[in-house]
């Protein structure tokens, strides 16, 4: 049996609606290593996808206390359209800051969008 909850277009609409709730432009990078000729390396981050339309939102801050030293980290959610191109480890260059993803969530059914977890640098 064919399931019909959603059809083509249907989710083309959603897609194509959720694009227009990202009013962000963000630049995303990767990192390469480049030899130093003097055999090793040094890292070195370019931008692999510029100007793509984001939503970044704050999730707020998480505190702990690890041998006597408070580490307090912004998290925040960044939403991405379907179909694009992000890794763990990637960088994202947003108008407030430079974030790291720490995670992508992919491999689900439907998909209107891209959420990444991330962290600012």
């Amino acid at each position: 049996m064919v399931n019909q909850l959603l059809q083509d277009n249907d989710l083309a609409y959603m897609r194509q609606q959720v694009l227009q709730a990202m009013p962000d432009l963000v630049n995303i990078q990767r990192r390469s290593l480049v030899s130093d000729k003097q055999g090793g390396y040094t890292e070195e981050w370019a931008n692999v996808y510029q100007n793509v339309a984001a939503r970044l939102a704050s999730k707020g801050v998480s505190e702990s206390v690890e041998e006597n030293r408070r580490d307090v980290k912004a998290e925040f959610t960044l939403v991405l359209p379907h179909t694009q191109s992000v890794i763990q480890a990637d960088r994202v260059v947003h108008t407030s800051g430079t974030y790291e993803v720490q995670s992508v969530d992919t491999g689900k059914s439907w998909s209107s969008s891209k959420l990444c977890q991330m962290r600012r640098l």
